[in-house]
């Protein structure tokens, strides 16, 4: 099983972008303009499983993102139409209290399924390994331009640690920075995002 889902970067850097919320078709269809997917491992599969796979991938980053931050003071809310983070304290907005209710029964067993890389590897079970390892070395072809050492820096500068910090500094750091922007203490969603974004990407590129 993959733990580590490097989609969930991709999709962090897009919500912290939207003025508003994002639909799993647009997150998809953001994802796909960056490549970030194995197209020419897609082209010999049926349509159907085409698309399964792409929303399985998104999907499994989604509730990865969505177990990380339990805790946090943020929550993220998943639905087809609407994907956003928002407040454990404040009431998330244009939905009723009843969606959230309803959301909650249905994270229980849709995360579940999605975090568990067995339900992708069953829809074809002849190639599916396959398909895995060439998305992350397709993947990693990408990191090797996307980590620039520009991007590395900033990363560095959110978290306030030095270049030359060992990982387990960049973790303490992370854990520091992330509880100083909860809500209780006046924190934004979008300081959240950030914070995030960077302790991801250091994770991914070291």
């Amino acid at each position: 099983m993959i733990d580590d889902n490097p989609v969930c970067l991709a999709a962090l850097n897009i919500l912290k972008n939207s003025d508003d919320s994002v639909s799993l078709y647009n997150l998809i269809q953001s994802i796909e303009k960056n490549n970030l997917y194995p197209v020419d491992e897609f082209d010999n599969t049926s349509h159907e499983l085409k698309l399964f796979r792409k929303n399985f991938i998104v999907m499994n980053a989604l509730y990865q993102i969505q177990q990380d931050i339990k805790g946090s003071g943020f929550s993220l809310y998943i639905s087809p139409l609407k994907i956003l983070f928002y407040s454990d304290k404040d009431s998330l907005t244009g939905l009723p209290s009843v969606d959230l209710d309803e959301a909650e029964r249905v994270d229980a067993s849709m995360s579940e399924y999605y975090l568990d890389w067995t339900n992708y590897k069953s829809a074809d079970d002849s190639t599916v390994e396959q398909l895995l390892n060439s998305f992350w070395c397709e993947y990693r072809k990408l990191s090797e331009i996307d980590f620039d050492q520009d991007k590395r820096s900033h990363a560095f500068q959110i978290l306030g640690v030095e270049s030359s910090a060992s990982w387990k500094d960049i973790q303490r750091a992370y854990r520091q920075k992330i509880a100083t922007c909860h809500p209780d203490k006046g924190g934004s969603s979008y300081q959240f995002i950030e914070i995030r974004e960077a302790f991801l990407l250091l994770k991914l590129s070291k």
